[in-house]
């Protein structure tokens, strides 16, 4: 046991009283997840099943919990005379779980989630952050914000903004508009006109679309 887990376990016993063996050193080896339980090796000999890891031991019972990471060193106490035990202290825990009402809380080593209600959840890990309701998405990943909703996205990153809905965007609504009106022309008693005189400048503009639209 190392000096710290032996402090530790002195402190319990301490508070816990001496008799009836309050608190104790084990190895996990087994977790129970919905039930917020695990099972506790102890000297390599003895199995205690039903360790809790919450206050009860029931899956609709809200509030916080640490879940140990397989084979970690935990100190297990003992609730007054019973057989009903706990775990008092961890070393390396695999996940933190919160839950009240209609909000859970999930963090292990890699992730973050949140869920609140049905609609509302937000993922966060190393490549990414995501926000979503039941009817809107906003992600953002690698180099680019995207929000979409139903049919329509909004998106920047670093190549330019996207604007679109369905088939159609706004980038190609612009450059179309543009080269529509290069080709303009007006019918006049002397016939078709030509086109117009600032197709150079309508030119420009639609040259300048790609420098910050993507889509």
């Amino acid at each position: 046991m190392s000096k710290e887990m032996e402090e530790l376990r002195r402190k319990f016993q301490d508070r816990f009283g001496d008799g009836g063996d309050h608190v104790f050193q084990g190895i996990v080896t087994e977790v129970n997840e919905d039930e917020f339980t695990c099972t506790v090796k102890r000297d390599d000999q003895v199995d205690y099943f039903d360790v809790r890891l919450r206050g009860l031991v029931n899956a609709d019972l809200q509030g916080f919990a640490f879940i140990p990471r397989m084979q970690s060193t935990v100190l297990v106490c003992r609730i007054g005379k019973s057989n009903e035990l706990f775990v008092c202290q961890f070393t390396e825990i695999d996940k933190m779980i919160f839950t009240d009402n209609d909000l859970k809380v999930v963090i292990d080593t890699e992730n973050i989630d949140i869920w609140k209600g049905e609609k509302i959840t937000v993922h966060v890990d190393a490549e990414k952050l995501e926000v979503t309701n039941d009817k809107v998405k906003a992600l953002h990943d690698a180099d680019k914000l995207t929000v979409t909703a139903d049919s329509t996205t909004v998106k920047a990153s670093t190549a330019g903004v996207t604007i679109s809905r369905g088939g159609s965007g706004l980038k190609k609504t612009l450059d179309d508009m543009l080269t529509a009106i290069q080709a303009l022309t007006v019918t006049t008693p002397h016939g078709p006109s030509g086109t117009p005189i600032n197709s150079a400048k309508f030119a420009s503009i639609q040259a300048d679309l790609p420098n910050y639209l993507e889509e």
